[in-house]
């Protein structure tokens, strides 16, 4: 159904308010999941939780289980928390909350080995009971963690090694983790701790069974068929997808899906891709993905009639439920492709709001918005702004800068009255939103999504 849109009015799909408020809502969680375990200790028997070292020690032992649960829950896929948190929001919050498991994991250790009692020769692997050798390794495959997600920008190696180390290694703490806490018997014994263990197990029992078994269910009833694979650029493919036996996943233009290429939604390989093709179309979706490995290759050889497998959406980089009056879209390279969407989609509605779309590239094959000759120009109120670092002649030269925003945008007294959308690699967005911010728009009014492995 296509939808008329005024200046002022929210678009379809909604949700702004609901963004606005799952952050504070999500550290409320946090919060709890700190809050709720040392409230537990202090309702055990008398005695339970005397002495500074016990204390100290049986507060980070909860606050770890706790914390590291919530990081468990983050990558699985809960659509409440990647629909409204962001992908960006929701990885900083996966790195800061595995840190700070990490540390109280240590905190823990710290002090059960300096208080009065056997000492380091609790760490003598060779005579130590189970459960010391389940916290042994439940520790070192957090710290194994931790060191690949750190190095992965320096090494930058391949995202399916990278990825299946980093589910295995998570699997083995959460289960090591388990069962030092069952062997130890040291927080299950009070009532108000064990029940809050039971809910922290609950939990991730569900978190499991939503990421790998039901997800892929889903995918396997809402299967899509591949139209055709055309050549968008000299290093990018478009890949064309219609729904077989539904009628579509809807989604909001600008979020993305996992992409399975494969007999079953069950295999472990698979690649984050934004949607291109308009929301108003959701038998429909169209990827646009830049060839830079074997996957894409892999995209690029497959012949139609194919049957693919698409977890989604996902994701809150979407113009839907917001209300200003005009946009503003930056693009760096492949970024152009949830730009595409909201343009598409605007079209489709026949939304009359200014868009203002910058698109930054090295050379004129980058600009990936050209490839299909849609010409949206003639549907939409759109300016664009197209620059090149290495330009052919009658191009704009050079980057993305204030003076190109300040030059491009129109005139008018109600500067902040824009939504500003930037897509592409880590400096350019950066540097975008640096710019925007430094014009007087709101924070809340800028919109960022950073490739990075999700």
């Amino acid at each position: 159904m296509d939808v008329v849109t005024r200046p002022g009015r929210r678009t379809p799909g909604g949700g702004a308010a609901r963004r606005r408020v799952a952050p504070l809502l999500w550290a409320l969680l946090v919060a709890a999941g700190v809050a709720v375990p040392v409230w537990a200790l202090w309702q055990a028997p008398e005695g339970a939780h005397r002495g500074a070292w016990r204390v100290v020690s049986l507060v980070a032992a909860l606050g770890a289980a706790s914390i590291l649960v919530l990081t468990f829950l983050l990558p699985s896929r809960f659509r409440p928390l990647t629909g409204y948190l962001g992908v960006e929001r929701l990885l900083r919050s996966h790195r800061t909350l595995a840190l700070a498991a990490v540390g109280l994991v240590v905190l823990h250790v710290l002090t059960v080995v300096l208080r009065p009692g056997p000492g380091l020769g609790l760490l003598d692997l060779r005579t130590a009971p189970p459960r010391v050798w389940a916290a042994s390794v439940a520790t070192l495959a957090l710290l194994a963690l931790v060191a690949l997600g750190v190095s992965r920008r320096r090494r930058r190696p391949r995202y399916e090694g990278w990825r299946l180390g980093h589910v295995v290694l998570a699997n083995v703490a959460l289960l090591a983790t388990t069962l030092h806490v069952l062997w130890l018997g040291d927080l299950t014994r009070f009532a108000v701790a064990r029940a809050w263990f039971v809910g922290l197990a609950t939990l991730t029992v569900g978190a499991l069974a939503l990421r790998w078994v039901w997800r892929p269910l889903r995918s396997l009833r809402h299967r899509y068929v591949v139209d055709e694979v055309r050549r968008a650029s000299p290093t990018a493919v478009t890949l064309v997808l219609h729904a077989t036996g539904h009628s579509g996943l809807e989604f909001r233009p600008g979020q993305f899906a996992w992409l399975k290429i494969g007999t079953s939604p069950f295999v472990f390989e698979e690649h984050p891709f934004t949607i291109a093709s308009a929301a108003t179309e959701p038998w429909r979706k169209e990827f646009t993905i830049r060839g830079v490995g074997d996957f894409s290759e892999l995209v690029a050889g497959l012949k139609p009639g194919r049957h693919v497998f698409l977890d989604g959406p996902h994701g809150e980089f979407t113009l839907d439920g917001l209300a200003f009056d005009r946009f503003v879209l930056i693009a760096g390279g492949v970024g152009i492709t949830p730009m595409l969407s909201m343009l598409r989609t605007l079209a489709a509605r026949h939304d009359p709001r200014l868009v203002l779309l910058f698109v930054a590239g090295r050379t004129a094959a980058d600009l990936l918005h050209r490839a299909d000759g849609e010409h949206l120009e003639a549907f939409l109120d759109l300016q664009v702004v197209e620059i090149l670092e290495e330009p052919d002649d009658g191009w704009e030269v050079g980057r993305f800068t204030r003076e190109t925003l300040e030059r491009s945008l129109p005139r008018t007294r109600r500067r902040e009255r824009v939504d500003v959308f930037v897509c592409g690699p880590g400096p350019m967005v950066a540097a975008a939103t640096r710019i925007a911010s430094d014009r007087g728009i709101p924070g809340a009014r800028i919109h960022t999504e950073l490739f990075d492995i999700v």
